[in-house]
């Protein structure tokens, strides 16, 4: 409420000021001043932001501290005096830069006040997030500036020095500001590429969350302000239209044309990521964000988008290595008596196979008990007859559910594909060897489920170019049980036990569930299932709302387990968290410090899976015996510890594992159990590598040409054909394209 205070204070201020400007500039002149009607709007439009300020902290949407809404205000109210009194302190400007005023040089002027408009522009984009600006590179700094500046003089002159271009210019760089700082609010990862083909699933997340401004947004909206007025004076030496000429205006547009050219070229011609060496590193990718620049960058990660040879790639050798890979696996693994009795039951039983990729499960007592003697899910964490169980590096934080689906089902890596990057949205999957279709040609009929909008990841098209024969969304659990309005894990597997009690056939469900999905600060839980866990002795509600619904997934796998212990047929489940909340971070900087990158960056990025049956699986020992495997992986280690047939794709990547065990965005792990950050240097000095890192290191070369050759090496274009279809919401109890705030 102090923010609203002050600020209806200034807007009172900003309107007796303006008027008293106004009325004695009337006085002075009974004709009227040139610029006068457009000075008036330039007014408005700052006015507007007063207004828009007052009413959103009013709602106790701005941080409730002084001094920033006071520089803001202080700014905002002398924009509005400087926008009125535009007209005559712009013939001031004039005559001042007129060849008989004191320095007579009204074109540098204008390119000046273009250069400071960019630098104020610039800040407007990076200082909501990016809360010191001198920590960034000063050369990425001042290509960031460089770029920026470029854009807001390139539309200026386009639009013959009109100022209204430049400061919409400088609106859109301070509503990516913005946008950047919710992102890494809620996700804790900077907007990338990838970000912008599922946008629709973004408005699906923003349906959940508070957005609040931070006196960081405040100082973002100073900068915003400033590039305005300076664009609106630059305005002011536009020549007058008996001083125009066609050979100015093909002036104007060839600069305007020169510095928006420039721009395209720089971005579109320059590896950035090769030659400038801008890159964002995929363990820290905010970091780099922080350090480089959000353009240089965004344009660095879209730069990367486009699939890449690995080197020495033919497919040829990629087939070769397959072969080779698989031909070892035929004569291990593949020909022991356990894998032989496994298969002979697979073909007879035709188990029943349930996959649940569970929203957000993680366990977060491996953070040091939160400091707060929290034991993790006590019931997942017991389980004590399952096939297998373990840690489970994945390629998500905080969100990108999709790519956890994405590395499970189809086993390829995000480890080549990189930050920020979302195969569902942007490339063409129809190609791509997948469980949904590996299990239909044995006969299965194929299920997958996700108790909200279709449309969410473009799973609709996913799903049916991966050949399921059907996708339960949210119109199939319209009358499902919901806690904080989205269906809950229980009525997912209601609906599981309902399929296979009804349908004798074999069955493959891919369960991915929705219940635990963020924000954690709705307040919607019931008080009988809150926690009231305190971090360091401080009460935490985010955490707490976290923690409660992860106690509410643990409850209902095991009455899930407990129901499928009495159906009367063969049953596999392969349970796994899709990625951790976003908030762990900071318990990893504060808790575990002095360590060493990899190690720091890779708690972040694991969860926990087990794979159970309610059978005895032939040649398995059910003691929930531990292996540690990274998602691109888990698919083809539960086809083979099951007994189903493998692609020799997957039996190349079950024998490349004895090199190469997990990998991840993050980076990738020897037989010794040490993790490498991608893009750590393995040439070697001497043969001074380690003989576990040297097979790593060539595991992770000869599995990216594996991949190329089966994701991309196809024929047909690498991007896909399907987009997206609607806008959608978190809240599955709103239509598609109406979110709203909360």
């Amino acid at each position: 409420m102090l923010v609203a205070i002050i600020t209806c204070i200034a807007a009172i201020a900003s309107i007796v000021l303006g008027v008293r400007e106004f009325k004695q500039a009337k006085a002075a002149s009974s004709e009227r001043m040139p610029l006068q009607r457009s000075s008036i709007a330039w007014a408005i439009a700052f006015f507007a932001i007063q207004v828009f300020i007052a009413v959103w902290s009013a709602r106790g949407l701005v941080q409730n501290e002084p001094i920033a809404p006071i520089i803001m205000n202080i700014v905002l109210t002398g924009c509005v005096y400087l926008s009125v009194a535009r007209p005559r302190l712009g013939k001031q400007v004039v005559a001042f830069l007129s060849p008989e005023g004191r320095w007579a040089h009204p074109q540098i002027a204008t390119a000046l006040a273009m250069v400071v408009a960019g630098i104020f522009s610039t800040l407007a984009l990076e200082v909501p997030s990016n809360h010191d600006i001198f920590w960034m590179y000063p050369l990425c700094l001042l290509l960031e500036v460089a770029l920026v500046t470029a854009i807001v003089a390139g539309v200026f002159y386009l639009f013959q020095r009109r100022g209204a271009a430049p400061a919409i210019a400088a609106f859109v760089f301070f509503a990516i500001g913005i946008a950047e700082y919710f992102v890494i609010l809620f996700k804790s990862q900077p907007i990338q590429p990838g970000d912008l083909t599922a946008i629709a699933t973004a408005a699906a997340v923003g349906a959940g969350y508070v957005f609040e401004l931070s006196s960081y947004c405040l100082y973002g909206i100073v900068f915003f302000a400033l590039a305005m007025i300076v664009s609106s004076y630059a305005a002011v030496l536009r020549p007058d239209r008996e001083h125009r000429s066609r050979k100015k205006f093909l002036l104007n547009l060839l600069i305007g044309v020169l510095c928006l050219g420039g721009v395209i070229g720089h971005v579109t011609l320059i590896d950035y990521y090769n030659v400038l060496r801008i890159q964002v590193y995929t363990w820290r990718p905010l970091e780099s964000y922080y350090r480089q620049g959000f353009i240089p960058s965004f344009v660095s990660s879209a730069q990367t988008i486009q699939p890449r040879k690995p080197d020495g790639y033919t497919a040829e050798l990629a087939q070769d290595l397959i072969d080779e890979y698989a031909a070892k696996y035929d004569a291990g693994e593949g020909s022991s008596a356990e894998r032989t009795a496994a298969s002979q039951q697979f073909s007879e039983e035709k188990p029943a196979v349930v996959v649940i990729m569970n929203e957000t499960f993680s366990d977060l007592s491996v953070y040091q008990n939160l400091h707060a003697g929290y034991e993790g899910p006590t019931y997942f964490k017991s389980i004590d007859d399952a096939v297998q169980r373990g840690d489970l590096y994945v390629s998500a934080y905080g969100g990108g559910t999709c790519n956890t689906e994405f590395e499970f089902l189809t086993g390829n890596s995000m480890a080549y594909l990189g930050q920020g990057v979302y195969p569902y949205t942007i490339y063409n999957l129809t190609h791509a060897e997948n469980l949904a279709r590996q299990f239909s040609d044995l006969g299965y009929k194929t299920t997958a489920m996700h108790p909200n909008h279709a449309t969410n990841w473009n799973r609709e098209n996913v799903y049916n170019d991966f050949g399921f024969d059907q996708f339960l969304a949210i119109e199939d659990f319209q009358d499902a049980d919901t806690l904080r309005g989205m269906v809950t894990d229980a009525a997912t597997y209601d609906k599981i036990i309902e399929m296979l009690q009804t349908d004798d056939s074999p069955q493959f469900i891919f369960d991915v569930t929705m219940q635990n999905h963020s924000g954690y600060d709705t307040g919607l839980l019931p008080s009988n299932i809150q926690t009231n866990y305190l971090i360091d002795g401080t009460y935490d509600p985010e955490v707490n709302e976290y923690l409660a619904l992860i106690e509410q997934s643990d409850q209902a796998l095991e009455e899930f387990i407990g129901k499928l212990q009495n159906l009367d047929r063969p049953v596999v489940v392969v349970f796994f968290g899709d990625h951790q909340p976003f908030f762990p971070s900071d318990f990893n900087d504060a808790w575990y410090q002095n360590e060493d990158e990899a190690t720091h960056s890779e708690r972040l990025y694991h969860t926990s899976y087990v794979i159970w049956a309610n059978y005895d699986v032939a040649g398995r020992e059910q003691t929930s015996s531990t292996e540690d495997i990274s998602t691109n992986f888990l698919g083809a280690e539960v086809m083979n510890l099951i007994g189903a047939p493998l692609s020799d794709y997957q039996k190349a990547q079950l024998s490349l594992r004895e090199s190469m065990p997990a990998i991840n965005i993050i980076g990738y792990q020897d037989s010794n159990g040490s993790w490498y950050l991608t893009g750590t240097d393995t040439s070697g000095d001497g043969g001074s590598l380690s003989d576990a890192l040297a097979a790593a290191s060539k595991a992770r070369e000869d599995l990216a040409k594996m991949q190329y050759l089966k994701l991309f090496d196809h024929g047909d274009s690498v991007f896909t054909k399907t987009l997206q279809g609607a806008a959608n919401e978190t809240n599955p109890n709103l239509a598609p394209g109406t979110t709203k705030i909360k």
